[in-house]
């Protein structure tokens, strides 16, 4: 009969099994290939340092160590010599990543992917509580060493499998041509603001992307101040992939966006993803990876003269914005 001990330690490892397997799939989230390369690569991965072109293999092989651990922590096998230890150091990497995000990061840090956001002081908390789990299930239980092929077995399938329904060389559809000069505007629906000659400004945003927010707000600052200030157009993402259908909750995330940018802007909605047909027909697909929210492109006519996007070294910056059109 099980002391009660046991039945705690017991209990613990159900938990944390149940904390692997829902960061697993929550990184697979709201589909495999956007929330692995948009919300964990992107957002964790290559944060950490790792060189860009091992990253799609890396996350693959932690999401499926994750799968692995979440059900070899449930039995005894190596439990103690391996499988805590493992654990425990998997938390504990990503919880010293997480240590250098909390001061004036809170953004989603993309440990449960978009499934559950988090911020790196929320996830950081709970790889600690993770930790501390771990700690005691270590200290509480035996050495049982049975078979370590059986292990080795099951991590090969595992990580055999996710190669083979994640493979790396089909993330994207190539757009129409090649993603050169005025690319986008093929997928823009406001004939008058295509065929617009001069000065335009050609926006793909996120509605509940703070970033993306934050920049509407600086070009409608910009408007204001400037009546000659070049047209604008913005592509929103639509989450919910509902084409030709009326999305209420996607009209109040829009409206919420143009109340925070402080006025409307000419607009349009895209599905966020769609890699079911072969044509190039959703938000994801025509941004990803080679850009990242806030995507801003100053055109001259059909000319691109300028492209802004993600938040580092290539981000929208007002006062460049406001140089080029001086010199144009």
């Amino acid at each position: 009969m099980k002391t009660t001990e046991q039945k705690i330690v017991f209990a613990l490892r159900v938990l944390i099994s149940g904390l692997f397997l829902l960061s697993a799939f929550a990184k697979l989230y709201p589909t495999p290939m956007f929330g692995i390369t948009k919300v964990f690569e992107e957002g964790q991965l290559i944060p950490m340092g790792l060189p860009e072109s091992i990253v799609p293999y890396f996350s693959r092989f932690i999401i499926g160590a994750e799968m692995f651990l979440a059900i070899t922590i449930l039995f005894n096998n190596y439990l103690k010599r391996l499988i805590v230890p493992l654990s425990f150091i998997m938390v504990a990497i990503f919880s010293v990543h997480l240590s250098t995000q909390i001061f004036g990061d809170s953004e989603n840090c993309g440990c449960f992917g978009d499934l559950i956001p988090m911020t790196p002081l929320e996830a950081l908390i709970k790889n600690v509580v993770t930790l501390i789990i771990l700690a005691f299930i270590y200290k509480r239980s035996e050495y049982v060493n049975r078979k370590l092929s059986n292990l080795i077995i099951l991590f090969l399938i595992i990580s055999t499998a996710m190669f083979a329904f994640l493979p790396i060389s089909n993330q994207t559809k190539t757009l129409v041509g090649n993603s050169s000069s005025d690319e986008f505007l093929l997928y823009v629906d406001d004939l008058e603001f295509t065929k617009s000659i001069g000065p335009k400004i050609l926006c793909f945003f996120d509605p509940d992307c703070d970033h993306c927010q934050h920049t509407a707000k600086s070009l409608d600052s910009l408007r204001v101040i400037d009546n000659k200030f070049p047209p604008i157009h913005i592509v929103f993402s639509d989450i919910d992939n509902l084409i030709d259908t009326v999305n209420t909750e996607l009209n109040a995330r829009i409206d919420n966006f143009f109340t925070v940018a402080g006025s409307n802007f000419s607009y349009q909605t895209m599905p966020q993803y769609n890699y079911d047909t072969e044509e190039v027909d959703s938000y994801m697909e025509i941004t990803f990876p080679e850009y990242d929210n806030p995507v801003v492109i100053l055109y001259d006519g059909n000319r691109q003269i300028k492209l802004f996007h993600g938040t580092s070294d290539k981000e929208y910056s007002a006062s460049e914005l406001l140089k080029i059109l001086e010199n144009e």
